[in-house]
């Protein structure tokens, strides 16, 4: 029987995930050379395989011991890799309850793996592709588990589409166990605090992450103003090829973002740029130019 856990390097991977969808990535990447073909396998604590965080009872509450949740519970916020393949679930048309999970490709997994390492991400793919949930679970992750006290804006095409990828991703939390949801805390007055989750603004309880969205830019005037008030280390723009006066925007928007980028890595917290769009070759290389030459966003077309 094939050895479930592997060690490589002094670290541990997973290789018989019930996702099946990374093993599917991972050997891809081994078929074409790729070294580190399994760094999306990544197990902290071997202690958690098998552990379903989802076990509960017939009235929804969790069955699981302390000592399980606390072991899920610092496995994931130690490691991302895990969180995507065995926590995440995606609200979907027709899916029993809980929804369906996370499904891994050569795009999300890149994308997934720049933004890890503070690198800038252009992910370019077909509609109904999932380019934009995946982004959006990898964000989940960040606000309730990878980074404090940061801002995170979501740039649109408009502002209704930027509120629907907030609705969007407040959906796959609240499919999450109920202990890993953090619907409330208690401040150092004892103090109960609630999350804030309207139409246009989330504000975690207990990592103080904040998610705002930017309504579209009508005019130039507007796009400067709107790329100047882009002060925040994670930004995410869907669909920028659709966007008005994007090029304004980007162009404009680096050095307010530089300088958010620049104090959350002296702090050890989270920063990047995400851009997930739809093929439009008359706007793609021009945004590209821009930000190759002001920027150091690597991007990709997977």
């Amino acid at each position: 029987m094939k050895q479930r856990i592997i060690k490589i390097n002094g670290k541990f991977y997973d290789t018989q995930t019930p996702n099946k969808s990374f093993l599917q990535v991972a050997r891809d990447l081994k078929e074409r050379g790729i070294k580190n073909w399994y760094f999306m396998l990544e197990i902290r604590d071997p202690y958690v395989i098998g552990i379903d965080p989802y076990q509960c009872d017939e009235n929804g509450n969790s069955t699981l011991s302390r000592d399980q949740i606390s072991r899920l519970m610092t496995e994931i916020s130690r490691n991302m890799w895990f969180y995507l393949r065995e926590v995440c679930r995606i609200p979907e048309s027709g899916a029993s309850g809980g929804g369906v999970q996370y499904k891994a490709n050569r795009g999300n997994i890149a994308q997934a793996w720049c933004f890890n390492n503070g690198i800038d991400s252009w992910l370019c793919l077909p509609r109904q592709q999932g380019k934009t949930i995946s982004a959006l679970a990898m964000l989940a992750w960040v606000y309730s588990f990878g980074t404090t006290n940061s801002q995170f804006i979501f740039i649109n095409k408009d502002g209704d589409n930027a509120k629907e990828n907030l609705r969007r991703i407040k959906a796959q939390i609240d499919l999450l166990p109920q202990y890993l949801r953090f619907e409330s805390a208690l401040d150092d007055n004892g103090k109960i605090v609630k999350a804030v989750a309207n139409a246009t603004r989330m504000q975690h309880p207990v990592t103080h992450n904040s998610i705002i969205i930017k309504s579209k830019a009508t005019s130039k005037d507007s796009a400067l103003s709107l790329a100047r008030g882009l002060t925040a280390p994670i930004l995410h723009f869907d669909e920028p090829e659709f966007t008005n006066k994007i090029k304004i925007i980007v162009e404009n928007s680096v050095s307010t973002f530089q300088t958010a980028a620049d104090n959350a890595k002296k702090n050890g917290a989270m920063y990047g740029r995400i851009f997930t769009c739809t093929p439009k070759r008359r706007l793609l290389g021009a945004i590209l130019a821009i930000i190759y030459e002001k920027t150091s966003l690597i991007a990709g077309n997977f």
